[in-house]
């Protein structure tokens, strides 16, 4: 796994979102949207199930949703076309920075 993608040990509860906790879950989104077009679909997958984590640690259900998916998107057989994930995840980045800034 690329060096700039935090791992994290699994829990039991989630904990109440901290402004410091989402900023890192933004970083490590926007470090999965750089890595997709350039790394093998395992390393993407594996990029894909940290953010699910980090997501659902900080909070961060829509973010957590579109790693889900760009995940299960992977898994799936036959060719993978990961345009639309991309976007996806990129909305939910987005629309997650406009609710902090709010």
């Amino acid at each position: 796994m690329p060096d700039n993608i935090r791992t994290f040990p699994q829990t039991q509860s989630s904990p109440t979102i901290a402004p410091h906790d989402m900023s890192l879950v933004l970083q490590d989104a926007d470090a999965l949207l750089a890595l997709m077009g350039r790394e093998p679909l395992c390393v993407v997958a594996e990029l894909a199930d940290t953010l699910i984590h980090s997501a659902h640690e900080a909070g961060a259900s829509e973010i957590e949703s579109a790693a889900n998916d760009l995940r299960n998107l992977i898994s799936g057989r036959g060719p993978v076309a990961l345009t639309g994930a991309m976007y996806a995840l990129t909305e939910a980045i987005t629309r997650t920075e406009s609710c902090l800034a709010a």
